[in-house]
């Protein structure tokens, strides 16, 4: 007889090959999803409407995962209930990542409006002198360079329009850049704290432990990962190298014309650009501020703060624009790739309330928990496997209760672990392997999304075929730093 748990099961893979084989939009097919598990938990009752939480120092911390490995509540734990399925769906959705994605969303869309990604687009033309690789390697770095001080998918908010548009100028398939921007942006945000939301969660739990706390602050990611992501980063761009050989050898057109024009003149509304940078930049200078300065402020607040102000201080000299500003703004927010990250974390929180995902990370402790060094590297390519697959965010949400549980159960069987080796695997893991699949990583998700604005949407057989094979290179460069660094580096004794 199959079960409840097993029905769960079988609509997140069909959701999720609905995804991937791009038969239906990724957004129709997620909440496609969504909406079979709201009636089977209607009718049924699979789900568990009560879920354990971890009390932390900083609030409460919901997770399932202790009930699933057996531990009782105390004066650590607490219970949260919800009194309809509804609820509880809506409480899977991890709705800092919405918020900070709308909030980078409306910045993107504002300075959009003023000119500045047009402006961009010549400059960057001209800086390449039309080289399609030069291209990619200009665009590239910078946005990984960026994506060290902000998460990686603002740095595609920002970065994507501006290539899209330079593309379409130089008549050149704009695929190769975009790809490239996002897969480099996923490997060298694995190198910031505030790089890659993976990292941004990890360190939020570790930040309320006593012995991990001084580890994964926002030099700690670049001192103990930065060295590794270089390496991994320089092995990624000599892949799309070579990848792309017959790219390169294209011949833009329309190089002598896009040379010859003038950049200051594709800004439309001067004023609205100079008060959107500003205010950007005072945003951006507060996401890495704030654990300097112990503010008890998440980033998703402060983006969409910024961008309320922006929006305040938002003033285009045509007054008919002014008075139709909103309305702009709001076509040119991607609410539909918002829509498929609320559809895909219910997914994924679906298959973690019924305990698959307890399950996997059991496996994964009982298989490899004999040697430390070997169960840091399952951690990295299961990680890197299951973020392909499911997003790398909801698979960190729910991998980083199930390590804090065991190193709990592990203590008090008389046999403790190094937590610190296990979060860095998770880390890399969740990183790199948000590189294979388009929806591997939530800037993935974005670059995608973007593409789909102009002719040519990538694809998911196309980035398949550049993100497997760099996850592969990305997790290798990553096994061997563990291999090596496991009782040094990477330790908290």
């Amino acid at each position: 007889m199959v079960s409840g748990e097993q029905v769960v099961l079988a609509v997140f893979v069909v959701s999720f090959v609905l995804i991937l084989s791009e038969y239906l939009h990724r957004t129709i097919a997620a909440w496609f999803g969504v909406v079979c598990m709201l009636f089977l938990g209607l009718s049924t009752g699979v789900f568990e409407m009560c879920e354990t939480v971890a009390l932390g120092p900083d609030g409460e911390y919901a997770s399932s995962i202790f009930h699933h490995l057996g531990f009782d509540s105390s004066a650590t734990y607490g219970e949260i209930c919800h009194h309809s399925l509804e609820s509880l769906m809506l409480s899977w959705i991890h709705f800092d990542v919405v918020g900070l994605l709308l909030g980078m969303m409306i910045f993107a869309a504002l300075l959009e409006i003023s000119g500045f990604f047009e402006y961009v687009s010549i400059k960057a033309a001209k800086m390449s002198g039309g080289d399609p690789w030069k291209l990619v390697v200009y665009l590239g770095t910078f946005t990984t360079l960026i994506s060290l001080v902000i998460d990686n998918v603002t740095a595609i908010i920002i970065i994507a329009p501006v290539t899209l548009r330079i593309c379409q100028k130089l008549e050149i398939n704009p695929i190769p850049p975009l790809l490239a921007e996002a897969i480099l942006s996923d490997t060298g945000g694995v190198a910031s704290m505030v790089g890659d939301p993976p990292n941004i969660m990890i360190a939020s739990q570790a930040s309320g432990m006593d012995e991990l706390a001084s580890l994964f602050g926002f030099n700690g990611f670049l001192i103990r990962l930065g060295i590794l992501t270089f390496f991994a980063w320089v092995a990624t761009l000599g892949y799309l190298r070579y990848y792309y050989r017959d790219w390169r050898e294209s011949k833009p057109a329309n190089v002598e014309a896009i040379l010859e024009e003038d950049e200051w003149d594709c800004i439309e509304h001067p004023l609205l650009m100079k008060t959107t940078l500003w205010i950007l930049g005072a945003t951006v200078v507060m996401f890495s501020a704030t654990e300097f300065l112990h503010l008890h402020i998440e980033i998703h607040a402060l983006a969409l703060a910024g961008a309320g102000v922006a929006l305040v201080a938002a003033r285009p000299e045509d007054h008919e624009m002014r008075h139709g500003l909103i309305h702009s703004i709001s076509e040119k927010v991607e609410w539909h790739a918002l829509l498929f990250f609320a559809g895909l974390f219910m997914l994924v929180g679906a298959v973690g309330n019924v305990g698959y995902l307890q399950m996997l990370a059991e496996w994964i402790f009982d298989t490899f928990g004999s040697d430390p060094v070997m169960l840091a590297v399952a951690i990295i390519w299961v990680s890197a496997i299951s973020s392909a697959i499911i997003d790398n965010i909801p698979f960190t949400a729910a991998m980083i209760p199930v390590i804090v549980a065991l190193g709990a159960k592990a203590a008090e069987e008389g046999n403790p672990i190094d937590l610190a080796p296990l979060f860095w695997a998770l880390a890399m893991g969740a990183g790199f392997g948000g590189n294979a699949t388009p929806i591997g990583s939530s800037a993935n998700v974005m670059a995608v999304s973007i593409s789909e604005r102009g002719p040519n949407p990538i694809t998911t057989k196309e980035w398949m075929r550049v993100g497997f094979p760099v996850m592969i290179i990305t997790c290798v460069v990553a096994t061997i730093f563990m291999i090596i660094f496991h009782g040094t580096l990477y330790s908290s004794l």
